[in-house]
């Protein structure tokens, strides 16, 4: 593994379990951006939070019959080094890692850390389509005299993405301001009340919307009700559920994905549930690609 940023190694991996990079499948790195919170904060804490989470979970998913340890090459780089009071630099290092991974052939999976770290993780593959999960919008153009933080992440992507290639999935609030600026751009968007009622249904329609492109996957955890996951940075009542949640991911992780994330976890408002559930979402997000894999299409 050569040419990254300065990491922290960690001891075990995601899932307690340990591929040599050379040949991986899929790379995880940890993004411990905590940054830009307007409620809570304690961002940097989360991806150690998932990991031991993801040890303590069985790693044979049985709605797609694999297990993905088995399936998959996964390989953990560990924690880069973020330094919190300078977000450009911190960016710059999540893109160059992340280019890294991707430049290798793999496919990086980035443990949040804030939302923001999307804006920097999804620039490193140009044309692919954004998939959001996610409670919010995040469309703000400024929030809190802010350009770049977890409530402008889609507006930031928006720059240099299409709006016709901006999924947003579970979306159940945002601001006036929000609401007007969309007017008349062609962002797909289910609420989490359509989600809710054909989570399946959804993720087909999705997988017609995307076809062989390639995906980028960000998943906010508070796309959950805070009644499955309450320890998020912004927790919003009405959200989708658990298994609902999945139902989706089983879908989307079968398409062409470039990259993906999960953020907004924030440990110390957690029982262990919604670190549980973080991790839980991944392995169903990896045995979707597990699945691609046993097809040939990986």
């Amino acid at each position: 593994m050569h040419d990254f940023p300065p990491v922290v190694r960690v001891s075990p991996g995601f899932g307690g379990f340990d591929f040599p990079y050379e040949g991986a499948d899929v790379v995880f790195i940890g993004a411990p951006l905590d940054v830009s919170s307007s409620y809570r904060s304690g961002y940097r804490f989360a991806p150690a939070r998932i990991r031991e989470a993801s040890a303590n979970l069985e790693t044979f998913v049985p709605s797609v019959g694999v297990d993905v340890f088995e399936t998959l090459n996964i390989t953990d780089i560990g924690d880069l080094v973020l330094v919190s009071t300078n977000i450009a630099e911190a960016g710059r290092r999540i893109a160059w890692a992340v280019d890294r991974v991707a430049a290798d052939g793999k496919i990086p999976f980035i443990l949040g850390g804030e939302h923001t770290v999307t804006v920097f993780s999804s620039g490193v593959f140009g044309d692919v389509f954004i998939v959001q999960l996610d409670a919010h919008r995040d469309l703000r153009d400024e929030y809190m005299g802010d350009r770049i933080c977890h409530a402008t992440v889609m507006r930031r992507i928006l720059e240099r993405v299409p709006p016709d290639r901006v999924v947003q999935l579970g979306v159940r609030s945002w601001s006036k301001d929000e609401e007007e600026w969309l007017r008349g751009k062609d962002i797909r968007t289910y609420t989490a009340e359509e989600v809710s009622a054909d989570p399946s249904g959804v993720a087909r329609e999705v997988g017609r919307i995307v076809g062989d492109g390639r995906v980028y996957l960000t998943i906010d955890l508070d796309v959950l009700d805070p009644a499955f996951a309450p320890a998020v940075g912004t927790p919003e009542p009405g959200g989708i559920s658990m298994t609902d949640a999945l139902k989706l991911l089983r879908e989307i992780g079968r398409l062409n994905l470039a990259g993906a994330d999960i953020v907004e976890l924030v440990p110390q408002y957690d029982s262990g549930a919604s670190a549980f559930a973080a991790a839980r979402l991944v392995y169903e997000t990896l045995a979707a690609l597990a699945g691609r894999r046993g097809r040939g299409q990986l």
